[in-house]
């Protein structure tokens, strides 16, 4: 065995090696994988399970509107009653247990396909074992060498005397490596060429990755061939009649159209990520080669060779990158361009960043759409897709961007992560666009809503960037359990982030990207409810602002969590130096100082501007208050977002000086308005609410029921995100960071303790505000079932509909169970009328008997569905209130006697003229156009 010179060890051996990450990718890739076999999979057994489309059905009954993308159509999807009319017409069996189990199947396949592809490369050449025992030592003592934890078989190709490649084969630890035999002379001839490509194999099997590529490719063919290819041919088939022949039964074809694109998009994201995974393993393999001996003048031979064969011009450049994109082998020369570089084995790519973007924007779109999962989950689990997607998008982008800052080079540049944020939200938008969740019926996008639809592209790269800055200020951090609190602490709150966002867009940000779904006077009717007449806002230019602004603020605080969201990302990079790490930044305190003492002031100056309203101006109170809230609530969210801002520009396009300078601003402006509300009274120039000193109750207590949970729920993100661009302009400028540190002579040794002791009462104070946003009673963390859409916003969302669409709710209202309550409605009371005989006697027992079906029937109306009338509801509503009292009532005492006695209780029971009656008759009208088509 030639000895290894002393030189040509890399450095990189000796340094601190993260994982390659393939296997976070892979377990990505593998959840795609899973997502779009369950969600192709259902609609293929929903031809044989539901032929009828019921769960359609049940959709229309519950108030759907197919032809509009909105929350008001996703909510009935969990509620009881929708399980109850897919229980009783499909079951839970055929729509969620038979997928499972073919998906499952698929799965399986997969794993049988893996443990054959290695024996089928095995026995489609001829190998024989290797018979050198010069070389095999060699081989056994390289081996060693690379701490394989188990020699491999050596076998050599003998049909293969022209070429000098080594394969790694097998599965599960029993592997093999088969060497061509051109790569057998090689071993005399040039042994550099020789160690280098067998240390490239050992790499293969330390890093475990043989078994991974033959999962990868499995899933890749058994996707392929057993999912796309059955739903693409069912799909088609579908879509034909609905173009050459269409008809009222006819599925619309934009739809099915957009079916298509989106299998056709899983088929190219697949193959891309299955590529890319497969690359990203052969270049940490060359790492790891070369860490461990190899001399990378192989590769630079190989790349300078292949080099010179490529032809020359733009469209030969272009076909080249495309060709690159599609291989599962890098080209030479990114192999050679990996080695040169120091952040390689760190490094994260924009082709991983927009496949993961898409990956998870996929994932989570089919995961929550998927019938039977939506339907069948816990109620706590409304958007199955929502932290599936968060998660691997955290372990994988944000996991990536952390490891490339804590890891890179000694002397180099950390990266901000604006970069890698926008190519991740490029994928986010990409992957949007493929499941087209805004379209609804249409073709193309509304304008200008379609706008919202950056973002996608905005809210997880801001995500990332503020990932990136806290893992800066954790590389300062020795290695261990405080930099692993520390990622894991920065990780986690990256996938609440995550959640957040996906879990907004896909209950409301989608709605808002299809068009506004509701109007301004819609927005001053929900601030105006439950209010008298003479305490409303009246119509104007500021009270729409302040009810569109009041609504946009309630629909982004949907989940009960998101105050302590915006208070992790305000505190994770406070506490992070804490720890021991590099202390946070000046750029990002002092900002926040300074917009927290003007936010403070500017609070000072909104209350006296009150006082004077409601006090001397003897205003209308309830509309003064509000206004008065709304502009704390600007003057605070302003002041966070400008010290966000602020912060980014003087941090050089720090993610962690942003949330820093955002959260002391918050903090610090939050502290003035609560101290100013709890002593309301108590300075006469500052009264609002009461005129002398006490604890806030009733109206007093707005600021905390209505102001303080919505606030911290949106606060913390929309600061990171609007100071977005302010951190790109920053790293545009490439200024130096604005950091006032003292020369090392001139440090105080207290000024440590003096930092740390002022960072861990900020800490405090924001952990203090999130519990008291959290539960304060009426909140947003109040509700116990608070972490889903709440459904007053919901049915704001409500758009109207056509007389044909409205047609067919009412007759799938009817239909699937509508109809029979009303029966059994009328029915209970004519036998009540029947229980007085001819002689004018009530018989008890039938009466007894029909009031008590007669709740029934109520009991049934309250666990169906609301007739999608709104008119019609209100009187079934009351009708129903008035019957299940009288109905109580006639349980609960005596039969009436005598005809006066009768007549009253009767009149009580069933009013005159019977309002369920016109309530038949005219759900009859809307549905007779509707009924002819679907019965002609």
């Amino acid at each position: 065995m030639t000895a290894v010179r002393p030189g040509s060890r890399s450095t990189r051996a000796f340094l601190p090696r993260p994982g390659a990450g393939t296997t976070r990718r892979f377990v990505l890739l593998a959840g795609v994988f899973t997502a779009g076999s369950l969600a192709m999979l259902s609609d293929l057994l929903l031809l044989v399970t539901d032929p009828r489309n019921t769960t359609g059905g049940c959709a229309l009954a519950a108030g759907a509107d197919p032809k509009h993308t909105s929350l008001a159509n996703y909510l009935p999807l969990s509620d009881p009653a929708y399980r109850s009319c897919v229980d009783t017409y499909v079951g839970r069996w055929k729509l969620l247990g038979l997928p499972l189990l073919a998906t499952a199947a698929v799965v399986a396949l997969a794993v049988v396909v893996h443990l054959l592809i290695p024996r089928w490369k095995q026995h489609r050449v001829r190998t024989v074992p290797l018979d050198q025992a010069e070389l095999t030592e060699w081989l056994t003592a390289l081996a060693t060498r690379c701490e394989l934890p188990r020699t491999p078989a050596f076998m050599v190709d003998q049909a293969a005397p022209f070429t000098a490649n080594a394969v790694a084969l097998g599965r599960f630890g029993r592997y093999s490596l088969r060497l061509d035999l051109g790569l057998v002379t090689l071993y005399r001839t040039d042994r550099r060429a020789f160690e280098a490509t067998l240390l490239h194999e050992y790499a293969h099997l330390r890093n475990r990755d043989v078994d991974l590529t033959y999962l990868t490719i499995a899933l890749w063919r058994v996707f392929l061939v057993c999912v796309v290819v059955p739903f693409v041919v069912v799909v088609g088939w579908k879509l034909l009649p609905a173009v050459l022949a269409p008809t009222f039964h006819s599925a619309p074809p934009a739809p099915l159209v957009r079916d298509l694109g989106l299998a056709a998009a899983m088929v190219a994201l697949m193959h891309l990520t299955t590529a890319e995974l497969l690359r990203a393993r052969e270049i940490h393999a060359d790492l790891d080669a070369v860490a461990h001996g190899a001399d990378p003048a192989y590769w630079t031979g190989q790349g300078r060779r292949r080099t010179a064969q490529h032809r020359q011009g733009p469209a030969a450049a272009v076909g080249r990158t495309v060709r690159a994109l599609l291989r599962t082998h890098p080209s030479w020369e990114a192999r050679v361009a990996a080695l040169a570089d120091a952040s390689a084995p760190v490094a994260v790519r924009p082709p991983q960043l927009v496949l993961t973007g898409v990956s998870v924007a996929v994932l989570g779109y089919l995961l929550t759409f998927t019938p039977g999962l939506n339907t069948y989950l816990p109620t706590w689990l409304d958007d199955p897709g929502v932290w599936p997607a968060a998660v691997l998008a955290a372990a994988v982008a944000a996991g990536s961007v952390r490891r490339s800052v804590v890891h890179a080079p000694p002397g180099a540049v950390r990266p901000s992560g604006l970069r890698a944020g926008l190519w991740f939200g490029v994928g986010n938008l990409l992957g949007e666009l493929v499941c087209n969740q805004f379209l609804g019926l249409d073709w193309a996008p509304r304008f200008p809503e379609a706008f919202l639809l950056l973002l996608p592209v905005a809210v997880p790269a801001a995500v990332l960037w503020w990932t990136a800055g806290c893992a800066a200020l954790s590389a300062g951090l020795r290695p261990g359990l405080r930099r692993s609190a520390a990622g894991a602490a920065t990780v986690s709150v990256a996938a609440a982030a995550f959640a957040w966002w996906y879990g907004w867009w896909q209950a409301a940000g989608t709605s808002f990207a299809a068009g506004m779904p509701y109007s301004s006077d819609t927005a001053l009717s929900f601030l105006n409810a439950g209010f008298e007449p003479s305490e409303q806002l009246a119509p104007s230019p500021t009270s729409y602002v302040i009810a569109n602004l009041t609504l946009i603020v309630v629909i982004l605080a949907l989940f009960r969590w998101t105050v302590w969201l915006s208070v992790a990302l305000w505190l994770v990079p406070l506490a992070i130096p804490l720890l021991g790490g590099v202390r946070a930044r000046v750029a990002g305190v002092l900002p926040g100082l300074l917009c927290g003492a003007a936010v403070g002031a500017g609070a000072l100056v909104l209350t006296q501007r009150a006082h004077v309203w409601i006090w001397r101006d003897e205003q209308p109170f309830v509309p003064a208050l509000t206004i008065y809230t709304g502009w704390i609530f600007a003057l605070l969210l302003g002041g966070a977002v400008l010290a966000a801002a602020a912060a980014a520009l003087l941090g050089r396009g720090s993610g962690a000086a942003a949330a820093v300078g955002g959260g002391t601003a918050a903090a610090l402006g939050l502290a003035v308005v609560l101290v100013v509300n709890a002593t309301d009274g108590c300075a006469p120039a500052l009264e609002t609410v009461r005129a002398s000193c006490g604890f806030p109750a009733g109206n007093g207590r707005q600021l905390l029921v209505l102001f303080l949970p919505q606030f911290l729920g949106v606060a913390g993100m929309a600061s990171i995100v609007a100071a977005l661009p302010f951190a790109a302009a920053a790293r545009l400028r490439r200024q130096a960071p604005v950091v006032l540190r003292r020369p090392e002579a001139e440090r105080i040794p207290e000024s440590r303790l003096v930092r740390r002791t002022c960072g861990a009462i900020g800490c405090l104070a924001l952990l203090g505000l999130g519990v008291v946003g959290y539960t304060v009673p009426g909140g947003t963390g109040s509700d116990p079932a608070g972490s889903g859409p709440d459904p007053t916003i919901t049915a704001l969302q409500r758009r109207p509909v056509d007389s044909l669409t409205a047609g067919l709710q009412v007759w799938a209202w009817g239909y699937f169970g509508g109809r029979s309550i009303m029966q059994q409605y009328e029915g209970a009371l004519a036998a009540a009328d029947r229980s007085v005989g001819p002689d004018g006697v009530v018989d008890a027992v039938a009466l007894r008997n029909a009031c008590t079906d007669l709740l029934d029937a109520a009991g049934r109306a309250d666990a169906y569905f609301p007739v999608p009338v709104a008119a019609e509801q209100a009187a079934w509503t009351a009708a129903l209130a008035n019957s299940r009292t009288q109905a109580r009532h006639c349980l609960d005492t005596p039969p009436p006697a005598g005809p006066a006695e009768i007549d009253r209780f009767f009149s009580a029971l069933d009013p005159q003229p019977d309002p369920v009656a016109a309530i038949i008759d005219h759900l009859l009208s809307l549905s007779r156009p509707t009924q002819e088509l679907l019965l002609p």
